[in-house]
C-alpha cells in the first residue's frame, strides 16, 4: 500500500512510540474571570495565536478555570510552555502543557 509524504511519518512515528508533536496548549487552574481576549493577549508574545479557547459549563455558561491555546506552529507552542508553565495570572499559579491528542467523532 502506497503512502504519501506525512501518512508515513505519522505511521512511523506511531509504530516507534513517538511523542506526537502539537500546536495547541493546555493551560488549567485560570481565574474564572479571565476572558478568551486576555488569554489570547497574555500567550501572544510567545508567537502567532490561532485560536484561545475557554472551556465554559454547559449549563451555566460560565468559564471552568482552563482552556486551549493554538499557535501556527509547534516551536511557538513549546516556548509558551516553557515560558508559562508555573506562571501566577490573575493571581492564580497556571499550568500549561501541549495538549493531548483528542478525536472528534
Amino acid at each position: 500500500m502506497a503512502m504519501r509524504g506525512g501518512s508515513v511519518v505519522a505511521l512511523a512515528s506511531r509504530l516507534l512510540g513517538a511523542k506526537c508533536f502539537s500546536t495547541e496548549i493546555f493551560v488549567s487552574r485560570l481565574s474564572f474571570y479571565t476572558t478568551e481576549e486576555e488569554l489570547e493577549s497574555i500567550f501572544s508574545p510567545f508567537g502567532a495565536v490561532k485560536e484561545a479557547r475557554l472551556v465554559r459549563d454547559n449549563q451555566t455558561g460560565r468559564p471552568k478555570g482552563f482552556g486551549f491555546v493554538k499557535y501556527s506552529s509547534e516551536a511557538e507552542a513549546q516556548k509558551a510552555v516553557k515560558a508559562m508553565d508555573g506562571r501566577i495570572i490573575r493571581g492564580r499559579l497556571i499550568f500549561a502543557e501541549i495538549a493531548k491528542e483528542h478525536s472528534t467523532g
